[in-house]
C-alpha cells in the first residue's frame, strides 16, 4: 500500500494555477513589450506585427485562463480585445487609444495578480502618464484656412474648393458646442477627402475606357449592333453612377462633362440619330482625355490638402 498522500482536487487546481502563473507572466511580458514597441510608431509592416503578436498573446492568456477555470481572468483579458482593434490602422491611432490600452492592460495584470499571487513589475506602460492629445480651437483654425484661401486666389492657384468644404465642416462642428478640434480628427478629416478622390479616381478609371470602347463599336455596328445587349444603356448607367460620384467630391467640370455624355448617348438611342463617324470619334478622344484633367484636379486637392495638414500644432 502506498504511503504517500492522495493529492486533493484543492492541491491539483493549486498545481495548476502555479503553471498557468509561470505562462501568464510570459505572456504578459510579450504582450507589454509588443505594446511599448507600438506606441514608437515603427513602420506599417512592423507595426502589423506587433498588433498580431498582442492579440496572440491575449487569446493565449484568455484560453488558458478558461482551461485552469480562472473566469475573472478570462474575461479581463478577452474584454482587451476590443481595444487592441483601436490600434489596427496606425494612421488613425491616437495617444488616448494606446492610454485606453494601457488602463484595460493593467486590469489584466491586477487579475492575473488576484488569480495566482504573482506580482509583475512590468515598468511604463502602467506608470506613462496620458498626455493629452494635440488640439487647436476652432476659431484659429478657421482664421488660418480664411487666409490660406485668400493666399491661394492671390497667386492664382487653380483651386479644388477643398478648404471652404472644411471650414463649413468645422463650422458645423462648432455650432454644436465645440470648442476645439484635436489634431487626430483634423487629419482624419482630410483623410476622408483623400478617400473619396481616391475612389472617385478609381471608378472613372475602370469606366470610361469601356465607354469609350463603347463608342468605337458605334462607329463600326451602328446603334442597331449594340441593340441586342442594351449596350449603349449600360454606359447610361454608369455615366449616371459617376456622376453622383463626381457631384461628391464637387467636381463640377466632371459633372458638366458627363452630363454632356449622357444627353449625347440619350439622343442617339432615344431618336436613333444617326451621328457621323468623326463626331463619335471625338467624343471618344475627350472621354480618354478627362482622365488626365481628372488626374492633375485630384493632384491640385492633394496639395490642398497638405497645405491645410502644415496648419496644424505640431504633435
Amino acid at each position: 500500500m502506498s504511503t504517500e498522500p492522495e493529492q486533493t482536487e484543492d492541491d491539483f487546481q493549486k498545481e495548476l494555477i502555479e503553471l498557468f502563473g509561470q505562462e501568464a507572466q510570459e505572456w504578459l511580458i510579450q504582450i507589454h513589450s509588443a505594446l511599448t514597441e507600438l506606441e514608437s510608431q515603427p513602420d506599417t509592416d512592423r507595426h502589423a506585427q506587433l498588433v498580431d503578436a498582442v492579440v496572440r498573446g491575449i487569446t493565449s492568456l484568455g484560453g488558458s485562463a478558461a482551461t485552469v477555470n480562472l473566469p475573472d481572468v478570462e474575461r479581463a483579458t478577452f474584454a482587451l480585445l476590443p481595444f487592441i482593434d483601436t490600434l489596427k490602422d496606425r494612421t488613425t491611432a491616437t495617444k488616448q487609444d494606446f492610454g485606453t490600452v494601457r488602463e484595460q492592460f493593467c486590469l489584466v495584470i491586477a487579475s492575473v495578480t488576484m488569480a495566482t499571487g504573482i506580482t509583475l513589475d512590468l515598468g511604463p506602460v502602467q506608470d506613462t502618464p496620458l498626455q493629452p492629445e494635440p488640439a487647436i480651437d476652432f476659431l484659429t483654425l478657421l482664421n488660418a484656412l480664411r487666409m490660406l484661401q485668400d493666399e491661394q486666389v492671390a497667386k492664382g492657384v487653380a483651386s479644388r474648393s477643398l478648404i471652404p468644404q472644411v471650414m463649413h465642416r468645422l463650422e458645423q462642428e462648432a455650432r454644436q458646442g465645440e470648442s476645439r478640434i484635436q489634431t487626430a480628427a483634423f487629419q482624419q478629416l482630410l483623410g476622408e477627402l483623400q478617400n473619396t478622390d481616391a475612389r472617385c479616381l478609381d471608378s472613372l478609371r475602370e469606366a470610361l475606357p469601356g465607354i469609350a470602347h463603347n463608342l468605337s463599336r458605334l462607329r463600326v455596328e451602328g446603334v442597331t449592333g449594340l441593340e441586342p445587349n442594351n449596350v449603349l444603356g449600360t454606359c447610361m448607367q454608369q455615366i449616371e453612377q459617376l456622376q453622383g460620384m463626381a457631384k461628391q467630391v464637387n467636381a463640377t467640370p466632371l459633372v458638366t462633362f458627363l452630363t454632356g455624355l449622357q444627353s449625347f448617348l440619350a439622343l442617339i438611342v432615344q431618336r436613333r440619330i444617326v451621328i457621323a463617324s468623326q463626331r463619335v470619334e471625338a467624343v471618344e478622344g475627350r472621354i480618354l482625355a478627362v482622365m488626365t484633367t481628372i488626374e492633375d484636379w485630384i493632384t491640385a486637392g492633394q496639395q490642398e490638402r497638405d497645405l491645410m495638414s502644415r496648419l496644424l500644432p505640431a504633435a
